[in-house]
Parts: C-alpha cells; structure tokens; sequence
C-alpha cells in the first residue's frame, strides 16, 4: 500500500488537499544513546521526513465548489517533521514537530489527526518490512506552544491552539489506532505514557480508552516508560548508568537536563575538568542515580514546572519472537545495516555469516602473527574525466511516478535543512501572506531540489464513525447502567390521559355543617 492510498482511506470524505513530502537520505548522525563507560558508542544513522498538506482558502471559508480562477491560490494548513533513527538493534520513529496554520478544514473526522496516524504507521511499517525481526519505537515528547513550524500563526485569532493537558490526550489519541484491535500473530504493541510531576494513577486521565472489539485483556497504554526493555534489547545490563539508557532528541527537555547532569562529573563537551577519574570513568551522575530518580527531578525543570505539564510518550512493536541483540554476542558488531534512497545495501564487512565463512576473531588473527596488509595495485587504463555538477539543485532519485504514489522528493541532509531553514523564514500571519509565503516556500523547494512539482493530489474517502471506546479504561472496567435503570413514572404518565382529576386546593377547607362550635357558659 502506497502512503497515497493510506491517507485516501484515512482523510475523511469530500477533503482535497495537496500533499508535499521532502525525506534526506540517511546519512550517520551523533548516536542517540551514551556508550557505556570504555565503550564505543552505537552506530545510528538518521533520515528526516517533512509532510506539508495544503488546500485551497474556498474550503475553509465555505463549502462551494473551487473555482477555477481561485485553484492556484495552495495555503498550507498544516504539517508533520520526522525523523527516523536507526541502529543495529533499534529503530525509533521521533516525532519532532507538528503544527497546523489558522486555515483549516472542519471536517470530521480531524484530517491533522488522521495525516499524522497515517504517516507515523506508514513509517513503522516500512520499517518493519525492511527489517521483520527489528524492534520499532515511535518516540515523541507533548509540549504545548503556540506555534512550531509556522512563524506568525499565532497571532492569527482563528488558530485552535491546544494546552498542555489536551495535546497530551491528543497525541495518546494519535497514536492509539496504530495498535491493533484484533491480536497481531506477529507483533506486539504497548503504549507507554508518563508525565514529570503526575502519579500513575492521575496518568489514566490521559489514556484514551480502549476499543470495544478490542478482545486483549492487558492494558493499550501503560503509565511508565519502556527504557529498561529498550536498554535489554541493545544488550545493557540493568546497572548501567542511567546516562546510557536515555536518548537525546533535538530540542529535547530530558536531553537538557542530561547535560547539565554530564557537567557535574566532567563528561559534556567543553566541560571544566574539575572531577577525578575514577568518577569520569563510572559514568554516573553524582546527584541522579535511577531512572525513577530522574524522572522525579525532572518535575522541578522549568520547562516542566512552569505550571504547563509536558507529556512523554512511546510506542513500542515488538516482533513475537524477535532478534535480540544480547544473545548474538560481539558477532553482530559488524552487521550495520546501511541505506540509501531506494533499497537496503551492505557493505563489505557487513555482509551476513554463510555457511562456509570463517570466524574473524581476535584470536584466530593472533595464531598467525599480524593479519596481512592488502597491497594496492597502481591504476591502468585511460582516465575519464567526470562530468560537471550543478551544486545549486540536487535532482531527486525518484522518478515522478514515485512521487505521486507518495514516496516523496528525496534530497541530502543538507538540501532538507535548507527547506526547513526557508520554511522557518516565512509569514503566516493572515490568509493573503500564508497563500504568499506558501508559494515562495514551493518555489524555493523546487529551485532546492532541482525538479518540477513534487506534491500529489488526496481525496479522502473515510466517513465519521460512531465512537467504539468502552467505558473503561486500560482495564479498570466501569459498570455502565445507563441503559438498565428504569426511573420511576410520573403520576401523570401512570394514570394516563383519562385520569384526569379536577383541581383540588392545596389547603383542605372545611365546610359550614362540618363545623361544630363550643357552646358559650351562661352565668347562673
């Protein structure tokens, strides 16, 4: 199933857009996760994903046909950025940001909420078919601001901004429909969910609850973090520092804190080197020493204590069964998987063991002396010259009918931050500088990438469903009586139509012939 076919299904019925997507190659990034202490760190490459849905202004401002002399005018309503981080044992999907302009559909159900579903499970599944025995981890941190991608949305007064406490229901709603309903043969979800400050038990505030047809006991969501199954799965053993079992994301407010934490024991970049060795060497903080512990300091960071709650969210699918790296020893060191626009490659050391394939250790090398050195043979034969390269455009390596089948305008790294850095440069404060601003970022894209138009049309197909929620959550059931209590009748409905009594005074008067007086004493 292509992506164009996921989001016709998803969007609702009767909303047409134009979506644009830009992806960069992977190319090797700092590794997400601290090596442990005399280790070499993992090596993860990273892939950035850019997703632009932008409709005509007819349909925000009424429901009639566009016109012809008005479908030029694309505004951009609203947007999702990616990014994809890959290592030997794990791939985790982090969302970075999404954000929407003052110009969007009101159509149910939420074409921002069914873009972002589709995208993020889209993504998960082509891992998954890259990689079956893989485990994936869609990653995201709930901060609420008023605007992330879009400079000057905020001023405009027909934004729906979200507080903190909606946008962290609302990514827990996002991310609910990727786990199944029915049970998977093949993979496993669980969402996992925690908030610096809140107690478990207040954490189920925030859980969205889980479908009727959902026949699985065990709870969807749960209110803590997944970061001792994922340190097992990269083969870490439980006491390692708490430093290495926590990524760090860009703009990241955990990622922060880990910094200031790396300055106490001399660890950071550009550090004083005021700690002794020894302490240097262990690797561990001085003044947070687990997981919980952080966690609870985290509460008292301003970004978390400034009276706005700001939600950490995961959602981990696990092969049934599935690789693991601990027990494939120091073998698998070599086996980095490497990509490119189009298909999985391998390099030379990284091929996978045959059968008749000797073991490369250390010790067998050593039996014969020093391993010997390849000799380089001098070059031969006619020289060809190169041919020249533009360096202002970079064409894509997809054909246009990739494109429209939604694998996206592939460009490097450095040509995705120049469509990122001109997106942040533009104005979308009203309706005529959106429509503006929107136009000047395509044609910077194109003039980036070097290619025509690179958006594709979607029509959505969906139509509003019926809420199918049970009245409980994660498995703490609640009795429903609405429907079994029988209220008691009304006089008036019992006795019926015919019934009817005449109108008798609220206070009972006695007539005349009922009334009998006390005789007066005569005097004698």
């Amino acid at each position: 199933m292509t992506l164009k076919g996921d989001l016709n299904a998803a969007l609702p019925t009767g909303f047409h857009a134009n979506v644009r997507y830009v992806r960069s190659r992977p190319k090797a990034c700092e590794p997400l996760f601290s090596a442990l202490p005399g280790e070499r760190p993992e090596k993860t490459r990273v892939a950035n994903h850019f997703l632009a849905v932008s409709i005509t202004p007819d349909t925000v401002t009424s429901t009639r046909p566009r016109t012809s002399s008005r479908q030029s005018r694309d505004v951009i309503s609203f947007a999702i950025e990616v990014s994809v981080y890959t290592t030997q044992a794990l791939t985790t999907i982090f969302v970075s940001k999404v954000d929407s302009t003052a110009h969007t559909s009101k159509v149910k159900p939420s074409p921002v909420k069914a873009t972002v579903t589709t995208l993020l499970q889209w993504l998960a599944d082509k891992e998954l078919r890259r990689h079956p025995q893989r485990k994936v981890v869609i990653s995201l941190f709930a901060r609420a601001q008023a605007q992330y991608l879009f400079p000057g949305s905020a001023d405009s007064k027909s934004k729906h901004v979200l507080d903190d406490r909606q946008l962290i229901k609302w990514w827990a709603r996002v991310l609910d429909p990727i786990m199944p309903t029915s049970g998977c043969s093949r993979l496993q979800y669980q969402g996992y969910l925690t908030v610096p400050g809140f107690a478990k038990n207040e954490l189920r505030s925030f859980m969205p609850a889980p479908p009727i047809s959902s026949p699985d006991t065990a709870p969807r969501w749960r209110p803590e973090h997944p970061l001792m199954e994922l340190a097992r799965t990269r083969s870490l053993p439980e006491h390692a520092p708490p430093r290495c079992l926590l990524p760090r994301f860009e703009d990241d407010p955990k990622a922060r804190y880990m910094t200031d934490l790396d300055d106490e024991i001399g660890v950071a970049q550009n550090a004083e080197v005021t700690i002794s060795p020894s302490k240097r060497k262990s690797g561990r903080w001085n003044s947070v020493r687990s997981l919980d512990q952080f966690w609870e300091m985290m509460a008292f960071r301003q970004e978390c204590s400034s009276g706005r709650a700001v939600g950490f969210l995961w959602l981990v699918i696990s092969p049934k069964g599935g690789y693991e790296q601990g027990t494939s020893g120091s073998q698998n060191d070599s086996q980095m998987t490497i990509f490119d626009s189009q298909e999985t490659t391998y390099s030379q050391d990284s091929m996978p063991p045959t059968s008749y394939s000797q073991p490369t250790s250390k010790a067998a090398t050593q039996q014969d002396g020093s391993p010997k050195k390849r000799r380089r043979k001098p070059l031969t034969g006619r020289i060809i010259p190169r041919q020249p390269r533009l360096k202002k455009a970079e064409a894509s390596s997809l054909s246009s009918s990739s494109i429209q089948d939604g694998e996206g305008l592939v460009v490097s790294k450095d040509s995705y931050d120049k469509v990122i850095h001109t997106l942040l440069q533009l104005d979308f404060a009203n309706l005529d500088i959106s429509v503006k601003s929107t136009a000047k970022w395509i044609k910077e894209v194109i003039g980036i990438a070097g290619c025509g138009d690179f958006s594709f049309a979607v029509e959505g197909t969906a139509t509003a469903a019926l809420p199918t929620t049970a009245s409980h959550v994660n498995g703490g059931a609640v009795n429903d009586l609405g429907s079994t209590i029988r209220k008691k009748r009304k006089a008036t409905d019992a006795a019926g139509p015919e019934a009817k009594q005449e109108d008798v005074p609220a206070v009972n008067i006695l007539s005349t012939s009922m009334v009998r007086k006390k005789p007066k004493a005569t005097a004698s």
